[in-house]
């Protein structure tokens, strides 16, 4: 009799756990927006709301009485875009707060998401007025709009770039160190390459590895590498940067290091000469290892200044998006006006980062302050330089693929570089990779180098 009755309070029990979890489901369904779920890649923008969004509380992950949920997943070999992908397109869930409300996308692969109404929302739907916008800089709204003209993203930042380079090589081995007459040795392709012979006279490298000028002659690139026609080509410009590459390393002009190999980073504080790259190569990567003394090498943090170089460029940059389905629009909406619109936040960003902003206003006066300087540079301000090469960027060329091809293109160069293989070899490795990221692709891309009809 006794243990009848204990098996009826057990099965009593599991009743009353499956009523409490049937219970908080159904409140779940009919209570929409107690949840803010984020994707994103690392903790970078999980700092932004931190520092800057005051309504967020990061030890309880609260903002008011939502709680955000932070699925953070790696940015390599489209890891993160894959997991996106699903997430989304299981998103019109019918509990809502299981929904993703919010992601965030960089250059690479920022069209394929902004030009999809499927996965994103207009911000426009959200209540935020494209006006709202017109002090961004320009390049950075085309990126977000899709084919009928509405932007599907907002970014805090722009990310033109310079050439940073050491002072103390450039006395040396030019006699100055004044960024406006160094500019005059790398004013285009050819006097960059006449420096780098007088630098290896010197026994000094030029760059640290073979992809240092990829973004600089990627963003001069005037074709997609997918063109009308679902071809795969390789622009003019990046058979430039191929065969400058070759020559730099068959000269001995550039170290073989990998980007953001550890030979490459100790290059800050070694016997190279230039980097290039936007604020945040300078702040996140070249000003930390060059204070970084418990390696080999020397401290140069302050040793370092920044021209234009030859073209201007630009290296990144991350879009905040709203998930088609989201329950939380209001909270998102004021996300992106807060870190991304509101000019006292991005003041203090470009004041305490220090990050490029993206509003021409908030960069013009700092461009114009006296007292601002970057100790890294040795109190140099470079933000009008900066300010220079942002108006010239162009972005037609992006494709949805970018981010894989990209590191397709790249891998199969470096091996290319290294002479494990021959030039025809790496074709036909770029051809797999590309295909292995993208298999939807295998049915319709071919290359015009393939069969001779690209002149490559």
């Amino acid at each position: 009799m006794r243990g009848r009755r204990s098996g009826i309070w057990v099965l009593l029990c599991i009743f009353f756990m499956i009523g409490v979890g049937v219970a908080w489901h159904i409140y779940d369904i009919f209570s929409p927006g107690r949840v803010l779920t984020i994707y994103c890649w690392d903790s970078t923008f999980k700092d932004i709301l931190t520092r800057y969004y005051p309504a967020y509380n990061p030890e309880r992950e609260m903002i008011g009485d939502v709680k955000v949920h932070w699925v953070i997943l790696p940015n390599d070999n489209n890891v993160y875009q894959r997991n996106l992908d699903k997430a989304l397109f299981g998103n019109a869930n019918f509990n809502s707060n299981d929904n993703v409300d919010m992601f965030l996308v960089e250059a690479d692969y920022v069209r394929k998401y902004t030009d999809n109404d499927y996965v994103t929302m207009d911000i426009e739907s959200l209540g935020i007025d494209e006006a709202e916008l017109s002090g961004q800089f320009a390049y950075t709204r085309q990126l977000a709009r899709d084919g009928n003209g509405h932007i599907r993203g907002i970014t805090w930042q722009a990310t033109p770039g310079v050439m940073i380079y050491r002072r103390d090589i450039a006395r040396q081995v030019l006699g100055t160190d004044r960024p406006e007459e160094i500019q005059g040795y790398v004013r285009d392709w050819q006097a960059f390459n006449r420096t780098a012979a007088r630098m290896k006279q010197a026994d000094v490298s030029m760059l640290a590895g073979y992809l240092d000028t990829y973004r600089v002659f990627w963003s001069g690139v005037e074709r997609s590498w997918l063109n009308s026609e679902g071809c795969l080509v390789i622009d003019e410009n990046m058979k430039k940067w191929l065969a400058q590459t070759s020559e730099f390393t068959s000269m001995g002009y550039n170290h073989p290091y990998r980007l953001w190999s550890d030979g490459w980073q100790n290059q800050v504080r070694l016997n190279t000469f230039c980097y290039f790259g936007p604020s945040w190569l300078m702040q996140y990567v070249l000003a930390e290892q060059a204070k970084d003394d418990e390696k080999a090498g020397s401290n140069t943090y302050g040793k370092w200044a920044a021209c234009r170089g030859p073209e201007p460029f630009y290296w990144g940059g991350t879009w905040i998006c709203a998930a088609r389905h989201t329950d939380n629009q209001e909270l998102v909406a004021d996300i992106m006006r807060t870190i991304c619109l509101n000019r006292e936040v991005l003041d203090r960003m470009a004041r305490q980062g220090p990050e490029f902003v993206n509003d021409v206003q908030v960069m013009q006066s700092l461009a114009e302050d006296a007292s601002y300087g970057m100790d890294f540079l040795a109190g140099q301000n470079p933000v009008d330089i900066m300010l220079g090469s942002a108006a010239e960027i162009k972005v037609g060329q992006v494709s949805p693929y970018d981010q894989g091809i990209h590191e397709s293109f790249q891998g199969s160069a470096r091996v290319y570089f290294d002479g494990r293989v021959s030039r025809e070899e790496a074709w036909q490795m770029f051809l797999a990779a590309v295909w292995h990221a993208y298999p939807e692709l295998q049915s319709t891309v071919f290359s015009y180098e393939a069969d001779g009809r690209d002149g490559s």
